[in-house]
């Protein structure tokens, strides 16, 4: 748990330095997020997004272990985006290298639009994975996003199912195909995202292992499995001037046997001018399994 508060400091200090000027158009977002739970789980995610207009560079960062993991996995990638304030175009890459035999490499492409009764529309997208985000968020009344992304990840495996070891690279092609709809009602933000998942081969014909790393929209593990769909539900309240609790709820089936799990969020943050803290517990529920639950604390900075 220390490094949940030692990235907390860290945020606080960039927090307090005053930045250099720069043009007007010029933002800055960044931000670290711990999580603990079950099974000795813990991961990191971490992200920075530097803006210039309304171009933007988004490099993130995502690490984990667990007694199940087989080892600590490390998720590296990039978005490329284009935000106005009626449409998000973006571009991503990355992968995770490999560690015990297993690795990914992933590509993707996301847009989404905004409509409103005025017409100048948003920065910050309403939906789960929140791809697409600006300098803050936008007001208005009945606020409408409406996007989708194509992902398409390569796992390779040297191991088998059974855990023994292939005399030849096991690889399986996953395309998640999202749609979101997200919708801003006086001050709270309501969003939906649904993932379908196709794959090139027949998971349960492979003689591999489950993969290692799924991040699937809100969730706020890693999991590991053959997501078949999943659905996101999350609801952030407004009103308040600094405090945002949110609850949300995520359902995701799977193939190859695996069955269905259903995960319960809950968070709160809190903005301080350019320092937002934050909280949030989840219960992951999947049947004929015992019960997980994580905790994550973490801390951004945007100006």
């Amino acid at each position: 748990m220390k490094k949940i508060f030692y990235a907390v400091a860290a945020a606080a200090a960039v927090a307090l330095m005053r930045p250099v000027p720069a043009a007007a158009d010029a933002w800055v977002n960044g931000g670290v997020r711990e999580y603990t739970g079950n099974q000795n789980y813990n991961g990191i995610n971490a992200f920075g997004q530097v803006g210039f207009g309304d171009f933007s560079l988004r490099p993130s960062f995502g690490s984990f272990h667990s007694d199940v993991s087989s080892g600590t996995l490390n998720t590296y990638a990039l978005r490329v985006g284009y935000d106005t304030k009626l449409f998000a175009l973006g571009l991503s890459g990355g992968g995770t290298p490999s560690v015990n035999g297993y690795s990914n490499k992933f590509g993707g492409v996301d847009a989404t639009f905004s409509l409103t009764p005025s017409g100048e529309g948003a920065r910050q997208r309403i939906n789960g994975r929140e791809q697409s985000s600006g300098p803050a968020q936008g007001a208005g009344l009945a606020r409408i996003d409406i996007g989708g992304s194509v992902n398409y990840t390569s796992h390779s495996d040297h191991v088998g199912s059974a855990g023994q070891a292939l005399g030849s690279v096991a690889r399986l092609g996953q395309t998640d195909l999202t749609a979101s709809v997200g919708v801003s009602i006086l001050e709270s933000l309501l969003s939906v995202d649904v993932t379908k998942s196709l794959y090139d081969k027949k998971p349960a014909d492979l003689n591999m292992r489950t993969p290692r790393v799924q991040n699937i929209i809100g969730l706020a593990q890693v999991a590991q499995g053959f997501p078949n769909s999943s659905t996101n539900v999350k609801l952030l309240f407004g009103g308040t001037p600094l405090i945002k609790p949110y609850v949300g709820y995520t359902h995701t089936t799977f193939q190859a046997g695996q069955p269905g799990a259903n995960a319960y969020n809950a968070g709160v943050s809190a903005e301080l001018q350019i320092l937002e803290v934050s909280a949030n517990w989840e219960h992951y529920v999947q049947s004929g399994q015992s019960a997980h639950d994580y905790v994550g604390l973490g801390a951004g900075v945007r100006f």
